[in-house]
C-alpha cells in the first residue's frame, strides 16, 4: 500500500558575493535544526548552482504523513534565520505525490 506524502521544495537565490556568509549559516541552522527522520525524509539536502543573478540552492524533502504541519513550523523558525542575510531570498514549494494527485482526475496509482 502507497501511504500519502508531501514533497516540499525549498529554492533559495542570494547574491555570489555573500557565499561565504550563506555557508557559514547553513552549517549553523544545521545545528539547531538537525534533520528528524520521524518528521521527513531528506530527498535532496542542498545542490548549489550559479545563475547570471547570483547563486541558486534547492532542497527536496518527503514529508511524513500528517507531520506537514510540524514540517512547516520547523522551516518557518529556518527562514526567519535565513532572512538575517542581505539580499537572500527563498521560495518554497509544497507538491502532491502522484497518489494523491491521481484521484482527483479519476485515477488511482498502479501498485508496485
Amino acid at each position: 500500500m502507497v501511504k500519502n506524502m508531501v514533497l516540499v521544495m525549498t529554492t533559495s537565490y542570494f547574491p555570489t558575493d555573500k557565499s561565504e556568509v550563506v555557508g557559514k549559516k547553513y552549517i549553523e541552522i544545521r545545528k539547531k535544526y538537525p534533520p528528524d527522520r520521524s518528521i521527513s525524509k531528506p530527498i535532496l539536502r542542498v545542490g548549489v548552482r550559479v545563475t547570471p543573478d547570483g547563486m541558486k540552492a534547492i532542497g527536496i524533502s518527503e514529508v511524513k504523513e500528517d507531520k506537514f504541519s510540524e514540517f512547516m513550523r520547523g522551516l518557518y523558525e529556518q527562514i526567519l534565520l535565513w532572512s538575517e542575510i542581505e539580499g537572500y531570498r527563498m521560495d518554497v514549494e509544497v507538491f502532491m505525490s502522484g497518489t494523491e494527485a491521481l484521484p482527483l482526475v479519476g485515477l488511482k496509482m498502479p501498485e508496485e
